[in-house]
């Protein structure tokens, strides 16, 4: 992305010797109080280096870009636990306080990043952060008390929007639902508008709200740790602040990446094709692919033995980072899985092997989890000495969701990237190994490390450059696993980046602006299907092709008389209930407890369905669940409806091939075809 402010830079800094001049008088106090002796937040993991070189040059920045040049649209590019929300916080008071504005909107993409920055912003949580950060101060304080928090969701009124002086939510809740977008419409003047992890911009929903907003917006800023997307589609706001994981690193806001390997003579990495029922290297798995959403990555698992191999090399790393935590922390293991099935095995897997390691709880959190296991999640950085031992996940956890003492990473999947000119275009790989990067110690100058397990098959040598980790020497043995902390390497920073990390200025200094790289080339562009219902009733289910046990010789062919069944009869096998029930595992289930557990599986396709589409399951999700019912009331359930049907053979086959239906909806284009109109 390219970088704007770089031609500003001598300017901005007279403009912070001479006091900065240009600005209002009430600016100018707000800018010297945050820069004073005096400004010291309520805040126990408190850097004043981070405040001086981060936070605070980034407010400075934002006020320059706003009040000298003019930009409304402005983006910081700050590493994952640099303080992208103190940002926003301290801007939120500027305008308050400097411009009298009282209605702001800060948009998450996920459930995930809302969360956290309720707890930041609600008045009623200990790390509010009005309370813990003094912005208002001396004649300024009673503006605080005029500051009200209206979550957006499904169940909350659309008067929270009019009456709210912060709306926090996703951005579905403005533009699916026209009571809160009619308000906002109607009633609000002038918006100043906060993306949240801002590299989601990009999406049409997103670009087409912020084309509506635009004529009331005061000012908008953006923030995200990785805005290049692989993609290469970029936020449309001018980058004004870059601090990466590089210079984070030499000052030690952030903790230090340190790879370990596994010995590939001894770990043979390998996946379970469940599709083909055969075992393939990681090579061959269609990573990109699964990547692109263009093949299931439910069709792959993790091969137990070098999932054994790895938990142990990863244990043992655990057990060495328990030495070095600080009080009161507890340093916790977070797996990374391909798959829900992948994940469910590797909980199984580690509860073996870290029995002896003194892993006792582990937390299991996937798209289809119960909201009470999402919500422990959330709330893990909430205790410092939690419970769990292990966090278990699928690609869910990744931006938004920040826990301190992550202090071992392990990997069981492979992350793309694309490169142009020398340039990498990451997200997803960056993101995970972010959730592990904010630091612990209350001394300023003293190293964190997270431990990372990465098997070199992955061929993640790009991330690890990307991310300025530094490698452990040894491959490791899992029968034999002897870590020699003398061999970890010194931190990267005693190669001395210089202030400011030159990397970015000097690219800039040999491209001119016409002369920049080009953007890469976006992933193929799938049509959307707008003519779902036909589409939907023409799709061949493959009901030979059960997910059933080997045991199972042959299903024979189901008579179905329906006029709703679209597939020819000679495709439909007969089925014998005794059969499909052991081979389905449901003998023991009635016939109540089977409709229960459809319904269950229907509400999870489509809360994943949109979770895959735009990662935002919101009130879409019930007229999606609708649509699935009538489809399988239409096309497997002869044109019953799933609440009242008693035929205990279409049930059970229903059952069988749930995973086809699941398949059939989360393709994307299908989901944009439904909720998006035609162009």
């Amino acid at each position: 992305m390219y970088y704007f402010f770089k031609q500003h830079e001598e300017n901005f800094k007279e403009w912070r010797k001479s006091g900065y001049q240009g600005i209002s008088e009430i600016g100018v106090d707000f800018l010297k109080h945050l820069g004073s002796k005096h400004f010291k937040p309520n805040l126990k993991l408190w850097n004043e280096k981070q405040w001086q070189k981060v936070q605070l040059e980034a407010i400075e920045r934002c006020v320059y870009s706003f009040e000298i040049l003019g930009e409304k649209d402005l983006l910081t590019n700050i590493v994952t636990g640099g303080g992208k929300t103190t940002v926003i916080g301290a801007m939120i008071a500027y305008m308050m306080i400097v411009h009298d504005q009282y209605k702001f909107l800060i948009l998450t993409p996920n459930t995930i990043v809302r969360e956290r920055l309720v707890d930041e912003f609600d008045q009623h949580s200990e790390s509010y952060i009005y309370d813990v950060f003094p912005f208002f101060v001396n004649s300024h304080e009673h503006l605080k008390n005029k500051i009200s928090l209206h979550v957006m969701k499904p169940s909350e009124s659309a008067a929270g929007v009019r009456a709210g002086t912060i709306i926090l939510g996703n951005i579905h809740q403005i533009y699916e639902r026209t009571d809160n977008w009619k308000i906002l419409r109607d009633n609000v003047d002038s918006l100043c508008i906060f993306n949240d992890e801002a590299h989601n911009t990009k999406a049409e929903q997103y670009n087409d709200l912020m084309a509506k907003l635009r004529p009331k917006r005061f000012i908008r800023v953006d923030t995200t740790a990785t805005p290049d997307r692989l993609d290469g589609l970029h936020p449309d706001s001018k980058m004004i602040f870059v601090y990466d994981i590089a210079q984070a690193m030499v000052d030690k806001i952030v903790k230090r990446p340190v790879v370990f390997h596994p010995d590939v003579k001894k770990v043979k990495l390998t996946y379970e094709d469940l599709e083909t029922g055969k075992t393939i290297s990681a090579e061959e798995v269609p990573w990109e692919e699964i990547e692109r959403r263009k093949i299931p990555a439910r069709r792959y698992i993790t091969s137990v033995k070098p999932m054994r191999q790895q938990i142990a090399i990863a244990c043992e790393l655990l057990k060495e980072q328990k030495m070095r935590t600080p009080v009161p922390y507890k340093p916790l293991l977070f797996l990374v899985a391909v798959s829900i099935k992948d994940a469910e095995n590797i909980a199984n897997e580690l509860e073996k092997v870290g029995e002896k390691y003194g892993i006792k709880k582990i937390l299991l959190v996937h798209n289809e989890t119960d909201d009470e296991l999402k919500e422990a999640a959330r709330d893990i950085n909430k205790d410092p000495q939690t419970e769990y031992d292990a966090v278990v996940s699928v690609l869910m956890l990744r931006e938004g969701w920040d826990v301190r003492n992550i202090s071992v990473i392990l990997l069981f999947r492979k992350f793309s990237y694309k490169e142009v000119d020398g340039q990498i275009f990451s997200v997803y790989g960056p993101q995970v190994i972010g959730r592990g990067l904010r630091r612990m110690s209350k001394n300023p100058e003293e190293w964190e490390s997270l431990f990372i397990v990465d098997h070199p098959i992955l061929k993640h040598s790009w991330l690890w450059d990307h991310l300025k980790a530094t490698t452990y020497p040894d491959a490791l043995d899992p029968a034999n696993i002897i870590i020699d902390t003398e061999k970890i390497p010194k931190d990267k920073s005693a190669e001395k980046i210089d202030e400011g990390e030159k990397t970015l200025e000097e690219a800039e200094e040999k491209l001119e602006i016409k002369n920049l790289p080009p953007t890469p080339e976006p992933p193929e562009v799938v049509e959307p299907i707008y003519e779902w219902q036909k589409f939907l009733d023409d799709y061949k289910y493959d009901f030979n092709r059960m997910d059933i046990e080997q045991d199972v010789e042959r299903i024979k062919s189901l008579n179905i008389e329906s006029e709703h069944v679209t597939s020819g009869k000679a495709d439909i096998p007969e089925i014998e209930i005794e059969k499909i029930a052991r081979a389905t595992r449901t003998e023991d289930w009635s016939i109540e407890e089977l409709r229960k557990q459809l319904t269950k599986q229907i509400h999870s396709i489509a809360r994943y369905a949109l979770l895959e589409f735009d990662r935002n399951p919101d009130e879409r999700q019930a007229a999606l669940v609708k649509i699935i019912k009538t489809h399988i009331k239409k096309r497997l359930l002869g044109g019953a409806e799933l609440e009242d049907s008693t035929d205990e053979v279409l049930l059970r086959r229903l059952w069988a091939i749930i995973d086809q239906v699941r398949d059939v909806f989360l393709r994307p284009e299908l989901i944009e075809g439904i909720f998006m109109k035609k162009k």
